[in-house]
């Protein structure tokens, strides 16, 4: 129906977003509809409110749409945006979280052109997401300041090892899967709960839930439901952003490797609860990437 809508309609005057209420858990239905820029999925058994939220969001959204079609001032947006978001950060840092800036500051001089904005995608993210699995408004704020110190361990290097070009021997790839437990170490040095969520956060982010993870094997419920959700959002921005190695991906082809996989994902590797929230919440996700996109990288 919403291919059939999208053929005949003329999308130059006719501004809509659409809803899919389903039963039915059929993957490649869900992301055949993402490709044809479905904007929400409520699952059955329906919860009123969270439709009604849903409806009001794609509201908002058509009438930014409206305004976007007379207004083309998308950059200018963008970097309004930024800066109240590093504005907001900051006077949170100050308010109690000041030893941030330094971790993230001595991890970001070891990154890659454009991870900084890589932390605050995945901060962000992962606040949408724990939303979504009705976490309270101070335990999300939480979740997106340990989020941000998720590769906090990636400051010992080796840069060259994690800038790599090229495919990484097994050596070197167990090499980079130490950042987990110098991240775990380093931020459980304080006491408080920020850290220690960000410490439990920086060991299990590469976790799966089949237990094919790193560095304990953990499964299940056994991996903190905070890293869960790390996982899945740092998996997805990996394949939006630009590497060395490869292309950047579009959001519904992001989408699709975390839904069905491919040869390094699996969709066994996610917490079931926080895959459809990946899902219900996708425009969400994909919103808060556009907004801190990573530059272009230049020869």
């Amino acid at each position: 129906t919403l291919e059939a809508i999208r053929k005949s309609e003329d999308l130059s005057q006719r501004i809509f977003e659409a809803i899919f209420i389903t039963g039915n858990n059929d993957n490649d239905s869900i992301v055949t509809a993402l490709k044809l820029n479905a904007f929400a999925f409520q699952f059955k058994p329906i919860q009123v409110e969270a439709l009604l939220n849903e409806i009001e969001d794609a509201k908002d959204t058509v009438n930014i749409r409206r305004y976007r079609k007379f207004q083309q001032e998308t950059l200018t947006a963008q970097a309004e945006a930024s800066a109240s978001q590093i504005s907001r950060l900051t006077s949170e840092l100050e308010e109690g979280f000041g030893s941030a800036v330094e971790l993230l500051a001595v991890s970001a001089e070891h990154y890659i052109s454009g991870i900084e904005l890589h932390v605050l995608r995945v901060g962000e993210m992962a606040a949408c997401l724990g939303e979504r699995l009705e976490m309270t408004k101070p335990e999300c704020q939480a979740l997106r300041l340990a989020a941000m110190l998720h590769d906090i361990g990636k400051f010992e290097g080796p840069s060259d090892i994690y800038n790599a070009s090229r495919t990484l021997t097994a050596e070197e790839f167990e090499q980079t899967k130490k950042h987990t437990l110098t991240g775990r170490d380093f931020l459980a040095r304080s006491k408080d709960p920020i850290f220690q969520l960000a410490s439990r956060i920086a060991e299990q982010h590469h976790e799966n839930y089949d237990g094919t993870g790193y560095p304990q094997g953990l499964s299940g419920d056994d991996i903190c439901m905070e890293a869960s959700i790390v996982h899945a959002v740092d998996v997805y921005d990996n394949l939006r952003a630009p590497r060395p190695y490869r292309d950047a991906l579009p959001h519904h082809q992001a989408l699709d490797i975390i839904v069905n996989g491919d040869k390094k994902s699996s969709p066994d590797h996610f917490h079931p609860r926080v895959l459809q929230a990946v899902l219900s919440k996708h425009r969400d996700i994909e919103s808060i990437y556009e907004r801190y996109r990573p530059p272009v990288a230049t020869a």
